[in-house]
């Protein structure tokens, strides 16, 4: 058997896969990403949508190399290293290289050159001289966290773990946010050096300042039982002395033990590998070493009524439908605020245009419904962008819900285990990936339901040309609050499919982690001996890999 921090990997991916204990297998995959050991030591920056971080880079660099604007814009995972020429590497998602003028950097990372991600970018390295003086690091650049591009959260989450230094901004504006502390928590997981970066501070007066560094190291220490480095920045005022002190306090020390820092990040994630390895090995051989009754009952004790996969299902789909009942009045007060702004636009509009229409009421009635369906989706068109951020604070919300739900379940199931094994579980976290919702087009409904072309012989157009233009106008109010009704409601379905997709995913975690368990719960007596000798290994393993 091979010695040190390879080998004993390998004994654990081999225990997971001997004892299919398949809800460990994304944990082994993040052990295997960073068991290369030349591989760059990533210094990555999160935070939530429009804290600052590509600004932050772009500060310590010394130059604009990651894209920066008004709207949340990294899409895609960005990374600089050092390189004696300014390069662009792309790489997609199947796995092809380009290289492409740095020039182009925004056609493949922001939401506007590569909406949606629908070039299919896995990641894109930007090698730059201003990082010669740091060989072997890489400054990372993650999509921001809450913003309506949910498709963004998922590619950061699931980056997290590659992290050996995490560098968490929040912004002066709402610092420490619940948000905030779920993604500190998250890093803090397999990230063994975790920094708060204070940005946008140039808002703040010297005594708010201090005010605020005093709430964050109080809150941080009371959320995480440590005491977190909080380090202030703005990358507009004076950014020169606040990348001094981010270098001296962060980068130097990193780059000057790096060899130090990788062996750290990988150590902290196998370590939770390791021990959630054992806790299940540990509960499936004391349930080997039972007889039939004994078994059962150790069975009945652990998967009682409060761990049912039915009875969580349950309080997972009824927490997402109590959002979903929130979603539509939402949608309709939101849209609905705007309807008499829009209505005296377009009927203002309206009014001008009727006056250059000629032709029989047929035609009238044709231009009507063609120019009212033109004009509701550009007036419409915009609002349905504004309800974005809603739909995202609803789909948000429903995460947190959902999440409630599975850490109580968590801390039920291990509450059981531990009273009847006494042994300590530690199961993988829940892994959400945010389900994408992208802003909904505007689709109008048709003006008029009676076929005009059948009529309009009948009716002279100069009997009733002014008749029809009154018709017109005074249909406007109704037709705007009627699209108003429909957009929020094509909203609404949006948000509740985003949200069972979030239940979906839940209640398969629940599932595979019920699955696990049985497997280990009707372990026979002829398998105990193949759970000690796993122990065994994974026990030598680790020794093996401690220096």
């Amino acid at each position: 058997m091979s010695a040190g921090w390879n080998g004993q990997l390998d004994v654990v991916a081999g225990i997971v896969r001997q004892f299919e204990l398949t809800s460990l297998n994304p944990a082994v995959q993040a052990c295997e990403a960073l068991s290369r050991e030349d591989a760059p030591l990533d210094v990555a920056v999160l935070g939530q949508f429009k804290s600052g971080k590509s600004s932050l880079l772009n500060a310590v660099l010394g130059e604009t190399v990651f894209p920066v604007g008004v709207v949340p814009v990294t899409a895609v995972i960005t990374r600089a290293a050092a390189g004696t020429e300014y390069v662009l590497r792309v790489t997609y998602q199947n796995g092809s290289v380009e290289e492409a003028n740095p020039a182009r950097i925004a056609e493949f990372v922001t939401e506007a050159g590569n909406p949606g991600n629908r070039r299919r970018v896995a990641v894109v390295d930007v090698f730059t001289p201003a990082l010669a003086d740091w060989p072997g690091l890489r400054l990372v650049d993650t999509p921001g966290l809450g913003s309506v591009f949910l498709h963004n959260t998922e590619a950061t989450h699931a980056w997290i773990p590659n992290a050996a230094v995490a560098l968490v901004t929040v912004s002066a504006e709402r610092p420490l946010s619940d948000e905030d502390r779920r993604l500190l928590a998250e890093a803090r997981e397999t990230a063994p050096r975790v920094v708060v970066l204070l940005t946008k501070v140039d808002l703040l007066t010297d005594s708010e300042l201090a005010e605020v560094e005093a709430f964050l190291d109080k809150s941080l220490e009371k959320s995480f039982g440590v005491r977190l480095p909080v380090l202030p920045f703005s990358s507009r005022v004076e950014p020169e002395r606040y990348v001094r002190r981010l270098r001296e306090a962060v980068f130097l020390p990193v780059i000057q033990n790096a060899a130090k820092e990788r062996l750290a990040a990988r150590d902290m994630k196998l370590a939770a590998l390791v021990r959630a390895c054992r806790s299940y090995l540990a509960v499936g051989c004391q349930a080997a070493e039972r007889v039939d009754a004994d078994r059962q009952r150790l069975r009945a004790a652990v998967r009682d009524e409060s761990v049912s996969a039915a009875v969580i299902r349950d309080e997972l789909r009824l927490a997402g439908q109590r959002v979903c009942e929130e979603a539509r009045p939402k949608f309709e007060k939101l849209l609905l605020d705007r309807q008499a702004a829009v209505a005296q636009r377009v009927t203002a509009a309206l009014a001008d245009v009727l006056l250059t229409w000629h032709g029989n009421l047929a035609k009238q009635a044709q231009r009507y419904e063609t120019w009212m369906a033109e004009r509701l989706t550009a007036e419409l068109t915009p609002l349905s962008r504004e309800a974005a951020p809603l739909a995202a604070e609803l789909l948000g919300q429903a995460e947190k819900r959902l999440r409630r739900i599975i850490e109580a379940f968590r801390d039920r199931l291990g509450r059981n285990i531990r009273e009847a094994t006494g042994i300590t579980l530690s199961p993988a976290s829940w892994e959400v990936k945010r389900p994408q919702v992208t802003v909904v087009p505007v689709s109008i409904s048709r003006a008029f339901m009676t076929d005009w072309s059948l009529l309009w012989w009948l009716l002279p157009l100069w009997l009733v040309g002014g008749l029809f233009r009154r018709h017109a106008l005074g249909r406007v109010p109704w037709e705007v609050e009627k699209n108003l009704r429909r957009l929020a409601g094509d909203w609404t379905e949006a948000v509740e499919q985003a949200v069972d997709d979030l239940w979906c995913q839940a209640a398969a975690w629940v599932d595979a982690e019920l699955v696990t368990l049985d497997r280990m719960l009707k372990q026979q007596p002829t398998e105990a001996t193949a759970f000690r000798e796993a122990l065994k290994r994974l026990e030598e393993a680790s020794a093996g890999a401690m220096p």
